[in-house]
Order: C-alpha cells, then structure tokens, then sequence
C-alpha cells in the first residue's frame, strides 16, 4: 500500500542512502506529487515546493504574506528536526500540535485544510498531531519530492535485502524468535519458535517495543521504569485496504492519486478520508495485458478491541469502500478481475503490530521528538529503530532511524 516514497533524490536522507551502500533502483518522481480533494473543491500539489507556494498564493491572497513566513518557519523547524542537540525552534514548537501552529499564522479555514489534508500519512488528525511530525512529514515530501520505484515497493525492498546478502548477511524468514537471552544488562543471544539459538554481539529490534520487552525478554530482566512507559504509550491508527485487479476496458485516467475526504470540517473529527491511487497509470508493467491496479487506504474510526466479527467488517468496509469508488469510476465493478482486502487484524497478523498499528506509537505532541522512545534501551548491547522510535513514521523516517542506528553500533 505505499503510494510513493519521499526523500529519494541524491541529496535527500532515503537517495544519499542508496547511494551509500551502493544500492541501485530507478525511482520516478510524481508531478503532481499529491491530488487532495474535498467535497467543494480539489487540489493538486505540485512536485516543487516553491510552485506550491505560488499556487497557494495564488489562490488564497489575502494570505499571501502569512504564507511565506509559514513556510520560512517550517522549513526552519524542519532544518531543525536534524539537530543532535536541543534546538530552539525545536524547544518553541515541542509541546504544540499542527492545528495550534496553523491558528498562529492563518485565518482562512479553507487553506488551513489543504495545508492539513494529507494529515493521512502520519495518522493523526491536525488537532492531535504534533507539529513537528507533521513538518518532518510533509516537509520531506514538498522539497525532497515523492518517488515511486520502478517494479513497485517490493523492488525497493528486494533491492536493499540482495545488497545485504552481497554484504555478507544472511536472512531468515518464517523463524520467528521466541526468547531473547540476557545476562544482566547484556543481550546474549535469541531462540526461534524453531527450536535454534543464535548469539551475537549487537542486537537491533524494529518491531512492536510491546512485543520486545513484554513477550520475549523476561519482565523482571527489564528497568521498570522503562516498561512504565511503554505500557503508557499509545499506538498510531491502523487501516482498512482494497486492491483491485481491473481489465483494460474501463478508463482510470481522470482518478487522481491523493486524499479524498469526505467533509470540509477542519476538524477532521468523525471525518472519512480515502487515499486513492492507481499504480499502473505510473508503472504499466505493474499488470498484464494493459489491465490496471487501483489501491485504496480507508481511515478507520473502529476501535480494534470493539471488532467481534471480523469477516463481517471486512465485508462491510469492501462494500462501503467500492461504493465510494462508484463516485468517480460508474459500472467499476463490472471491471473487477481481482480483489483483495485487509483489516487491522491482517495488519497485526503480518507485523505483529498492537492493534494493527500502521505507524508505531501515534506522532502526537507527548510521543514524538524526546518524547519518543530513544534508540538506546536498558541493555547495552540492544538498540531500537523503526517508526516506533525517532524520528517517526514513513519510509523515509525509518530509513532516516537505521542510518541513525548503524552509526550508533560502529562509532560505539
């Protein structure tokens, strides 16, 4: 379900990554990077952030001064996110959530909106987000640009798992670790549900911290304090998704890749959103025959502890979600060759993520920057990375908290 990848050119956090470690996939950069769409009117987000300025400018004039200082700031606190060390831009916006940064700036409700819309991507709505993460969000996207990778996401992570192997590493699937072993503050080894043992001398973990310290470390091994807070901390959202596999007789040019919200109430609150997007109108070898691929992530209000039936709900959300579709596409399900979908449910059976979180801990205003958890944990020789540690969600920032990692290990 990833759309694009931000911070992929040369000079950006994922590109110089790459080029690093010799790692070669041919990315298409989008333009428009984003369509967002709400019921009165409609947008699309250019692929350069200077021509996104002008547009806005354009047409929102009365807030044309308020606009460049907006964005000298953002990019400023964006600049900032990259510090080692306590920043004051960083300091001036840690306790504050990307609603209460947009009131200090902006009247109009209806730019508030577009610069909110694609909120999506981080998974909290503006009231709740922290401003930070949504600048180091979408900041990424607006000056770095979105890439797409030819072959689609999975050549992306082929690409850095053959690499690996080139390097030497060797990768097991299906061995799920059962224990890891301690001996006082000191990771020894792991044992599979297989029945093996492996020991090393550094350890990295980049699932569920849940999982980490609560399933397969012994609880007493583990600071109790460190384990307060996890268990205080609250996951991000998760998602229900639809692919479908269409024939080559129905026309998908004039369907947008973006958000489609279903208010204009900037709240967001109760507010249904959709992220549309058709991958073979990018790569056509996505699918034979000239047939075509659409892709869509519905936001979900359900609470996953509430969800009794499951195949009910599946139902229900596939049926709600195509009906949506008919919007834009009349007769689409006349063109349906393939379908599949996925609940938070199946999100948690493939990641093992509590309650199916799509973004590890939810980027709010006490779970992000310091408030996230470090990738240092009370052993000495195990480390965190991964959107459930800094600096957050996305592609990019996961990439962003490995490189963080390994320098960590080999400067250590």
């Amino acid at each position: 379900a990833v759309h694009h990848i931000g911070g992929c050119g040369k000079w950006s956090v994922v590109g110089r990554c790459l080029k690093e470690l010799e790692i070669d996939i041919e990315f298409l950069q989008l333009d428009p990077m984003d369509s967002i769409h709400f019921p009165s009117f409609s947008i699309d987000i250019p692929a350069e952030i200077d021509d996104y300025i002008d547009l806005l400018k354009n047409r929102f004039p009365s807030e044309c001064e308020n606009l460049s200082a907006f964005f000298k700031e953002f990019i400023k606190l964006y600049r900032a996110t990259f510090s080692t060390g306590s920043h004051d831009m960083l300091i001036k916006y840690q306790n504050i959530t990307y609603r209460e940064m947009l009131d200090t700036f902006f009247t109009d409700e209806q730019l508030k909106m577009v610069l909110s819309a694609q909120w999506g991507y981080i998974g909290s709505p503006p009231h709740e987000v922290s401003a930070i993460g949504m600048c180091q969000m979408l900041v990424n996207y607006l000056k770095d640009g979105a890439y797409f990778p030819v072959g689609g996401t999975q050549n992306f992570a082929d690409s850095i798992t053959q690499k690996f192997i080139d390097y030497g590493g060797h990768i097991m699937l299906s061995s799920s670790v059962d224990r890891i072993l301690t001996d006082g503050n000191i990771i020894k080894g792991v044992t599979t549900k297989k029945g093996g043992e492996i020991p090393a001398d550094t350890f990295v973990s980049n699932i569920d911290p849940k999982q980490t310290f609560f399933s397969l470390l012994d609880k007493n091994t583990v600071d109790s304090s460190f384990l307060r807070r996890i268990e205080n901390m609250k996951e991000s959202v998760s998602f229900f998704l639809l692919y479908l596999g269409l024939d080559n007789k129905i026309d998908l040019k004039d369907l947008k890749r973006g958000f489609y919200h279903t208010s204009n109430n900037l709240s967001f609150s109760g507010n249904d959103w959709f992220y549309i997007s058709v991958p073979t109108e990018v790569d056509s070898s996505l699918a034979p025959d000239n047939k075509q691929i659409i892709s869509v992530v519905v936001s979900s209000k359900d609470n996953y502890d509430d969800i009794d039936d499951w195949v009910a709900y599946k139902d229900k959300m596939k049926e709600y979600t195509i009906n949506y579709l008919e919007n834009f596409v009349p007769d689409i399900q006349d063109h349906i060759e393939v379908i599949d979908t996925a609940t938070p449910k199946t999100l948690y059976r493939y990641t093992l993520n509590s309650k199916g979180a799509a973004y590890g801990w939810a980027v709010t205003v006490d779970q992000t920057g310091p408030n996230r958890l470090p990738h240092t944990t009370p052993f000495k020789n195990l480390f965190l990375a991964g959107h459930w540690t800094n600096p957050g969600p996305g592609i990019c920032a996961v990439v962003s908290s490995g490189w963080r990692v390994a320098n960590m290990i080999l400067n250590n």
